[in-house]
C-alpha cells in the first residue's frame, strides 16, 4: 500500500450485476479515489439465492455471472480500478483472500456500507464504520421489528447514513426506530457519464422496478412501492404527444401498459452493462423520475441515484414529489411532479427550451450531487476526517 488513506466499501455489484445496482456502488467507489482515497472493494454473500445471473433471469448461490462482471466493469472504467474481494456462500474468498483482506481492514481509515445490511466478524478490526440506508423508511420499519436480522447488522455500525433527508420536517412519518441517522443524498460520479445531444424524437424514458417485495405498515399506515405511484399515473401518455418507455422488471402487467399507451423496453437488455446502460439513457428525452410509494407518502425527502445518471448525461428530470425541493432547486433541468398535471406541465417548459434544460440538468449534476463532494461532507460530518 502507498497511500496513507485507505477506504474499504462493501457493496452489492457480484450479487446484483446489472448497471443501474452497480453504478450506486461505482459513484462512491470513484468518488473516494478522487477524493485520494485507496479503496478495497467487498461484498459478501448473506442469505441463499442472492446472485442474480441475468442471461438465466434467475437468482441462486454461484457468483459466476456477477465476478465476471465485476471483473469487466472495473477493467474498462479506470476510476474503479481498485483490489477486491468477494465472500462467497462456502466461505471461500475471490479476488483478494482473508489474510490480505485483514491487512487492510486493519489500516483502513473506515468502513462504508452501502445499502446492503453485511456483517462479518473481520469488519470489525476497523473501529470506524458506517452504513448508508438508501431505503428510507422500508430500513427503519425493518428495525422497529423485534429480533430482525437487520437490527443485529446495524448493531455492529455506530454511524448510519440515510438518504431520509426531511429529518426534521414536521411532516415526515418516517420514525428513527430508535437510531441516530446523518442525512445525506446520494452521489453521481459526473467523470462517468458525458452528455451527448439526444436523438430527434427520443421518449421519455425509466428504469424501474414494478415491486420487489410486499408493502410494510408503520403506526397503522401501509407503505408500498413503486407500482403504487405508477398506477396514479397510468394514463399520462393519452395526455401529450411524447412518446414514454419503461425498461420496468418484476411482475408488471405489461399488456395493461401497452394498452395505455407506455412503450416497453426489455430492462435486461437495457441495463445488462454499463454501456448499454448508457446507451438507453443517451437515448431518452427525459427521465420520467418515479419513487416508491413510501418514499412519497412518507414526505421522507429521497431522491434517485438513477435519476442522477440522467441529469449526468445531461437529460431533464422530472421526479417524483417526495419533499427534495426543501434542499434542491427545481424548474430547470429537474421538475418534481405529483400527478399526471404536473408532469404534461413541467414537458411542456422543457419542450420550449431544451438545450438550457439539458445543460441545466448537467450542472445540477456537477453542483448537488457530485461524489467527492457529498462523500467529502458525509466524512466530515461523521467525524471520519
Amino acid at each position: 500500500m502507498t497511500n496513507s488513506r485507505i477506504a474499504v466499501v462493501v457493496g452489492f455489484v457480484v450479487k446484483s450485476p446489472v448497471a443501474g445496482m452497480a453504478a450506486y456502488n461505482f459513484h462512491y467507489i470513484a468518488g473516494l479515489r478522487e477524493l485520494g482515497y485507496e479503496v478495497h472493494y467487498v461484498e459478501r454473500l448473506n442469505a441463499p439465492d442472492e446472485c442474480y445471473d441475468p442471461g438465466r433471469d434467475a437468482f441462486g448461490d454461484d457468483p459466476g455471472y456477477g465476478l465476471a462482471w465485476i471483473r469487466d466493469a472495473t477493467r474498462q472504467l479506470p476510476p474503479l480500478a481498485t483490489s477486491w474481494t468477494l465472500i462467497d456462500r462456502n466461505g471461500n474468498y475471490h479476488g483478494m483472500g482473508r489474510q490480505e483482506l485483514r491487512g487492510i481492514l486493519d489500516k483502513a481509515d473506515f468502513v462504508l456500507t452501502l445499502a446492503d445490511p453485511t456483517w462479518f466478524d473481520d469488519l470489525g478490526r476497523c473501529a470506524r464504520r458506517a452504513f448508508l440506508d438508501g431505503d428510507p423508511l422500508f430500513t427503519q420499519a425493518a428495525l422497529l421489528q423485534p429480533g430482525s436480522q437487520i437490527s443485529s447488522v446495524l448493531a455492529h455500525y455506530p454511524t448510519l447514513f440515510t438518504y431520509w433527508t426531511r429529518q426534521n420536517a414536521k411532516d415526515t412519518t418516517v420514525p428513527t426506530a430508535g437510531r441516530h441517522w446523518i442525512s445525506t443524498r446520494p452521489v453521481v460520479a459526473t467523470s462517468l457519464w458525458s452528455p451527448k445531444p439526444a436523438p430527434p424524437g427520443a421518449p421519455v424514458t425509466t428504469v424501474m422496478n414494478w415491486g420487489a417485495w410486499g408493502d410494510v405498515e408503520v403506526q397503522g399506515r401501509s407503505y408500498g412501492h413503486k407500482n403504487r405511484e405508477l398506477e396514479r399515473l397510468i394514463d399520462l401518455p393519452q395526455h401529450t404527444a411524447r412518446k414514454f418507455v419503461l425498461a420496468v422488471g418484476g411482475p408488471a402487467p405489461k399488456e395493461r401498459l401497452v394498452s395505455h399507451g407506455w412503450g416497453l423496453a426489455d430492462p435486461l437488455c437495457a441495463t445488462r452493462t454499463i454501456d448499454s446502460y448508457r446507451e438507453f439513457i443517451d437515448g431518452s428525452y427525459a427521465d420520467l423520475g418515479i419513487a416508491k410509494h413510501a418514499y412519497v407518502a412518507s414526505r421522507s425527502g429521497w431522491f434517485s441515484d438513477r435519476s442522477l445518471c440522467y441529469l449526468a448525461s445531461g437529460r431533464p428530470v422530472l421526479h417524483h414529489d417526495t419533499g427534495f425541493q426543501d434542499w434542491l432547486e427545481t424548474g430547470e433541468g429537474i421538475f418534481a411532479f405529483s400527478d399526471v398535471d404536473d408532469v404534461v406541465a413541467a414537458l411542456e417548459m422543457i419542450d420550449r427550451d431544451y438545450d438550457r434544460h439539458a445543460k441545466a440538468a448537467r450542472v445540477t449534476a456537477e453542483q448537488n450531487f457530485e461524489a467527492r463532494t457529498i462523500i467529502g461532507r458525509m466524512l466530515d460530518d461523521s467525524g471520519f476526517r
